[in-house]
């Protein structure tokens, strides 16, 4: 288990810096801090790491770029429907390279990004419910209204709108390839 714990912490810090040198011209970044979250569905490409210290990470879509499957360390696995559900106390994620359609839900949320993509946050409203930040930009609180974003080159200033629902549909979704399953 520690021998686990140390390889994860090495790719946490090695995995990111070796794909921001190969990363393409107009790639942005996303970064979650300490949210407490009804939701945050991100859809992406390139890479994507993060810790949950209570909550659930479901893998509606991933498709690797390469050979590399994703990692998730500390969490319990089950299929629903037709994606993979990882639930837990203190676990970890990253996703090496591809595309994905990630929901995540609970507390102590932490996210990096480097790549494309859009995320929606809806908090718990809590007194702090955390912040996100695109393209090293103002850090935007987490409400429950909720907070949508771009990042990467097709950016666009981040949107705090009025949420309709607490879950945004992510309707005809696969786990494509079979690679999203851990």
């Amino acid at each position: 288990m520690r021998r686990l714990i140390l390889v994860m912490l090495v790719l946490g810090l090695a995995a990111p810096a070796a794909y921001a040198e190969r990363r393409a011209v107009g790639d942005g970044s996303l970064v979650v801090s300490g949210a407490s979250a009804r939701v945050i569905m991100l859809r992406g490409s390139g890479l994507i790491y993060g810790h949950i210290q209570q909550g659930s990470l479901t893998v509606l879509d991933y498709n690797a770029a390469d050979t590399n499957a994703p990692q998730i360390s500390g969490a319990a696995s089950r299929i629903v429907g037709g994606a993979v559900v990882y639930s837990g106390s203190d676990f970890r994620f990253l996703f090496s390279n591809g595309t994905y359609t990630l929901r995540i839900d609970g507390t102590g949320i932490d996210i990096s990004a480097v790549g494309r993509g859009t995320v929606v946050a809806v908090g718990l409203g809590t007194a702090d419910d955390g912040s996100l930040t695109v393209n090293s930009g103002k850090p935007l609180p987490l409400t429950t209204f909720g907070t949508s974003a771009f990042f990467g080159a097709t950016a666009a200033p981040p949107v705090v709108a009025a949420a309709a629902s607490p879950a945004p549909a992510a309707p005809g979704l696969s786990l494509g390839h079979g690679r999203g399953r851990g």
